[in-house]
């Protein structure tokens, strides 16, 4: 039961890696931008005014900094459940996983968009047919 393309799982396993890392980035980002924040406030409040603001930027860039890596974090998630369905749906048709390239499935294209000829085509194909006319 191989329904996708070979490299399908090698894909697959680097955008979970890819999420699971995302995943820690943003609870790191979350945990410096609070601890940055009882810094800026601890500061603020013994009078070093200076230092308190800048440790007060520093938290709400690095609160900023994971609402946006949570917005992707979710965005990916939702283009995963995207994907799974359509292969799922194409499954259910009994169509491959595979999409025909430009509507023609005997005319196959390589990972480069070169037309591959398989052996006993080479005949066939007339580079000049539309030149002769």
């Amino acid at each position: 039961m191989q329904p996708f393309d070979e490299d399908y799982l090698a894909r697959r396993e680097k955008q979970i890696q890819e999420l699971f890392e995302l995943r820690a980035m943003i609870w790191a980002c979350l945990v410096t931008g609070v601890i940055a924040s009882l810094i800026a406030v601890a500061l603020l409040s013994t009078g070093n005014k200076t230092l308190g603001a800048i440790s007060l930027a520093v938290s709400l860039l690095f609160g900023v900094g994971s609402i946006f890596m949570i917005a992707s974090y979710f965005a990916q998630k939702a283009t995963d459940r995207a994907v799974q369905k359509e292969y799922e749906l194409l499954a259910l048709y009994g169509l491959p996983g595979e999409k025909a390239k430009r509507g023609n499935q005997e005319i196959r294209l390589a990972d480069d968009g070169e037309i591959v000829v398989e052996h006993g085509q080479e005949d066939e194909i007339s580079y000049r047919e539309g030149q002769n006319g």
